[in-house]
């Protein structure tokens, strides 16, 4: 099958999934007597869950689909993080941006993404502090996400980037392995320093657009 017809199936899935929601959402309002019932609940989470898995894949199926231009990556760090610290107010943020950084030839939708998937990868970690940098290395451009979020414990460290690879109970697997294949769709690479009891850093290498 090619993207289009992957993305067919996952527009009628998602349209079955939220007509499912739609209609619990209805029940929940007239038969209050279904919020005592105790598997209520979980059927309400697995079908969120269900939605967000769905959502998650169908945006991983479009990769082939990359809308490329001149993109500067400290702009897309100062928009991600003024979004995140209204979400994750408790953390404290350091930013490290390099004045002289070249812009990537990317596709700035997909590339926030992957960017934004780190940085909440980082933020529900446990982390108290996030700490982002960017820096030109040679040909290439690097970001670098680090946190002090415990690290990836010892059975996962080696499948983190594999699907449905996941420490979070309500965790999808889904964002890492996404995140890897964006990079990977714009000729870059992503690694993972991993520091057991202490915390990650993630760090994102793309070729620098051609002056």
């Amino acid at each position: 099958m090619n993207g289009l017809d992957y993305q067919r199936i996952f527009h009628e899935i998602k349209n079955t999934i939220t007509l499912i929601n739609s209609s619990m959402q209805l029940l929940d309002q007239r038969c209050s007597q279904l919020k005592t019932e105790l598997y209520w609940d979980n059927i309400k989470n697995e079908i969120t869950y269900l939605k967000n898995m769905v959502l998650e894949i169908s945006k991983a199926g479009s990769m082939e689909q990359l809308q490329k231009d001149s993109v500067d990556l400290n702009s897309i760090v100062l928009d991600l993080c003024r979004f995140m610290k209204d979400s994750y107010s408790d953390l404290k943020w350091k930013l490290n941006l390099s004045e002289e950084l070249p812009c990537v030839y990317a596709d700035q939708i997909k590339l926030k993404q992957a960017v934004l998937n780190l940085i909440k990868n980082s933020a529900e970690a446990g982390s108290t502090y996030i700490i982002i940098e960017t820096h030109a290395a040679g040909s290439h451009v690097q970001i670098a996400i680090i946190d002090n979020g415990g690290g990836i414990s010892a059975e996962l460290v080696d499948k983190v980037f594999d699907l449905f690879t996941t420490s979070k109970k309500q965790g999808s697997g889904l964002g890492l392995a996404i995140t890897k294949q964006i990079i990977e769709c714009h000729d870059g690479t992503l690694e993972l320093n991993n520091q057991p009891g202490k915390g990650c850093t993630f760090t994102i290498e793309l070729p620098a657009a051609a002056l």
